[in-house]
């Protein structure tokens, strides 16, 4: 993604390559394997044909709740017309975008009915062996008037997946990006269970290893817990063992109140 500043002040991004061919893609009428790393500016596709004027009916699909109502309020904020659908929430359907999580869409998919364009961002989930079969269904089962765009980073054989769906009878392009603008660094995560932490009452070798990364100024972390209530345990564990950085010193007219 290139910043151009105009003449007038602004700053305006533009598309890379990669970005351009997929955009033309989709444009064509052709579904869309996009395969870049994290950061690279894969969602920046979709945001740049909404903004270019597009005007079909599009469904933005991302793994989890928490997500979707990210990407909801950040569109909103950017006054496109935009909807939520998720397991326990049902905003706007008939928006002009609609986020939602993926298996919200299977039953739609399987009566025929499908936006103009369906986005699967992180589509890896295909590969897990709890979700994958309700991805593989739901994507298989899209009309074929309905537009794929389909975002990942971390999938091993990204020409596999358009094969497959050509198989299924659709025009796929698979569109490549190898440039990391973000410097992936990579550390034994064992030598990060020697490092002497406060931490002893912390239970569990990975939030173990979670902990020996924050001692090892390897912070900020995204940690992703395949439920609330562990996500929760974790920051609890960690909030208590681990050792402020730069606390906030209250003053002796602030420690009155």
């Amino acid at each position: 993604m290139q910043m151009n500043s105009s003449q007038f002040g602004q700053t305006l991004a533009l598309p890379d390559t990669w970005q351009r061919k997929a955009l033309n893609f989709l444009r064509e009428g052709r579904d869309v394997v996009l395969h870049a790393p994290t950061g690279a500016g894969k969602t920046f596709v979709f945001e740049q044909l909404i903004e270019s004027g597009w005007k079909g009916k599009a469904i933005y699909t991302v793994p989890t709740r928490a997500l979707a109502n990210d990407k909801f309020r950040d569109w909103k904020e950017r006054g496109w017309d935009v909807g939520l659908v998720t397991g326990d929430v049902r905003y706007r359907s008939d928006a002009h975008i609609v986020v939602a999580t993926l298996e919200t869409q299977r039953g739609s998919m399987s009566r025929g009915i499908g936006p103009d364009l369906l986005v699967a961002d992180d589509y890896q989930l295909l590969g897990d062996q709890r979700r994958g079969p309700g991805y593989e269904v739901t994507i298989a089962l899209a009309p074929l008037h309905t537009r794929l765009l389909l975002l990942s980073g971390s999938v091993g054989n990204p020409l596999e997946v358009a094969d497959w769906l050509q198989a299924h009878g659709r025009s796929v392009e698979l569109v490549s990006e190898g440039k990391r603008p973000v410097p992936l660094d990579e550390v034994f995560a064992e030598t990060l269970l020697r490092r002497p932490f406060r931490g002893r009452k912390i239970r569990g070798h990975w939030p173990k290893l979670v902990a020996g990364a924050l001692n090892a100024n390897l912070g900020p972390l995204l940690i992703f817990a395949p439920r609330r209530a562990i996500a929760e345990d974790l920051a609890r564990q960690l909030a208590v063992e681990l050792p402020q950085v730069e606390p906030l010193e209250l003053s002796p007219e602030q420690k009155k109140v």
